[in-house]
């Protein structure tokens, strides 16, 4: 008996999936495509950042956006801003309108009040910390944990990620230090 290996497996698997396109109907797409926006919005918007669909434009790679002028060159969003260190300057890599600091899910996971203060609350009873008695860079430091939380998952202790300049700005504009000073990114252990 023939054995199939993983990328043979893979590709026969792929196979099925363009086949079964292939022969869906236009409405069919359209009822798929909302479930999966239901179920995994960010697959869709992958889909939406690589092509001009839905814009009035041809099919294929969007054209990124001039830079402005009081815009970093190293951003694709439009909503980044400097940041101090080479390491900071990410960007979530989207186009505007899918900017990860724009998205519904970033207002739900990552700038709730309410969101935040149980995420501090078990956080602290978890570790037996005291509360930090600094409301804004309590709720900043949540808010940058639940970033990665929702994009990466759990990590892991000494484990780090940068966060891109758009959501660090959003985070910051609305848990703001008192006098413009931010620690930034401090990596961990494992590098």
């Amino acid at each position: 008996m023939h054995q199939v290996t993983g990328a043979g497996r893979q590709h026969l698997t792929l196979a099925l999936i363009m086949n079964r396109v292939n022969s869906m109907s236009v409405d069919d797409m359209r009822i798929l495509i909302k479930h999966i926006s239901k179920a995994q919005p960010s697959f869709v918007l992958n889909i939406l950042d690589n092509s001009n669909v839905g814009n009035g434009q041809p099919a294929g790679p969007a054209e990124p956006e001039p830079p402005k002028p009081d815009q970093p060159s190293w951003y694709s969003c439009s909503n980044c801003r400097e940041m101090p260190t080479q390491q900071e300057r990410l960007c979530c890599k989207r186009q505007p309108l899918n900017c990860h600091s724009r998205l519904p899910d970033f207002q739900q996971f990552v700038l709730d009040e309410l969101v935040l203060e149980l995420a501090i609350r078990y956080r602290n009873d978890f570790l037996a910390q005291p509360e930090d008695d600094n409301y804004n860079r309590c709720h900043r430091h949540a808010a940058y944990r639940q970033y990665i939380l929702w994009i990466h998952g759990y990590l892991g202790a000494g484990n780090r990620r940068v966060i891109p300049s758009c959501c660090v700005w959003r985070i910051r504009d609305k848990y703001p230090d008192g006098t413009g000073q931010y620690v930034g990114f401090v990596g961990g252990r494992l590098g």
